[in-house]
């Protein structure tokens, strides 16, 4: 025991005190890189929650500006559907947000009544959207139905865009 007590005693080396703090730094490092990429993913999941919930707001009433439609505003309401729509469901819609309306349709018109976000990143996002389309036709008929689509977003800058609608039921 005393033997241990001496070894203990003794004063250190210079090669005993550089290794020690070259041992001190390294773990000084690990932890300095483990803070960071702790923030960093802090940061990941923070973007990500923002997205989630600007798309959840602004789902909906994308899918209805873009959808619905009046004969008597039918220009209009498509420009504004244009500028809602990126590829590729501008390139597979172009004829529809360009054309004239529909033979004998008066308006239609898409009213969300359900949004819920599947999942959402900084740059893109999908949501399922229950809405109630209703078609008015130049007669006065109404017809009213419950539909589920199934929406794709991209980010553009502060704006998201339609680029992808599939009809659930």
């Amino acid at each position: 025991m005393s033997r241990l007590v001496a070894y203990l005693e003794k004063p250190m080396t210079w090669r005993g005190i550089l290794v020690r703090l070259v041992l001190a730094f390294a773990v000084f490092v690990a932890a300095l890189v483990f803070c960071i990429r702790g923030l960093d993913d802090r940061t990941e999941q923070s973007d990500a929650a923002q997205a989630r919930a600007t798309l959840q707001e602004k789902a909906g009433s994308i899918v209805a500006d873009v959808f619905s439609v009046d004969s008597r505003t039918w220009s209009s309401d498509r420009k504004t559907a244009r500028s809602l729509v990126a590829p590729p469901l501008s390139i597979a819609s172009g004829r529809a947000l360009n054309g004239p309306p529909p033979d004998g349709t008066t308006a239609v018109s898409w009213v969300p009544q359900n949004v819920a976000v599947s999942w959402a990143d900084a740059d893109a996002g999908e949501a399922l959207v229950i809405v109630q389309v209703t078609v008015t036709a130049r007669s006065g008929h109404v017809e009213s139905k419950v539909k589920s689509v199934q929406s794709s977003y991209v980010r553009s800058g502060d704006r998201w865009l339609l680029s992808g609608l599939e009809e659930l039921q």
